[in-house]
């Protein structure tokens, strides 16, 4: 009886088995999609960005551009402290991924 029991316990196993998808293969990157990835941040070139430093939740500094409807967050809090409330011109590398310009600049406009 327990051989039976054995037997019959082992084909189910097998046709489970069976029945299951096939793992997928992993994904290997080709230099074609791999190189749209190595751009560096550094590599771009610098861009102005206007608008007010505001303080979101009264610790962060964020650039308000009113006329693109669009907050940007800033890489350097010490210098765009220095600014709060002003309208500035904010010269650096935005990175598209996060919306954080890398500040190379703040220059208060008129």
């Amino acid at each position: 009886m327990k051989s039976v029991l054995l037997a019959v316990t082992l084909c189910m196993g097998l046709c489970v088995a069976h029945s299951l998808p096939a793992r997928a293969q992993p994904v290997l990157l080709t230099t074609a999609t791999s190189a749209i990835h190595s751009t560096s941040i550094e590599d771009e070139q610098p861009q102005k960005f206007e608008g007010i430093i505001v303080s979101k939740n009264g610790e962060i500094f964020v650039l308000r551009d009113d006329v693109n409807d669009t907050w940007y967050h800033l890489d350097d809090q010490e210098a765009a402290g220095k600014h709060l409330g002003k309208k500035v011109s904010v010269t650096g590398t935005l990175d598209t991924r996060t919306d954080v310009i890398r500040v190379k600049s703040i220059d208060e406009t008129p």
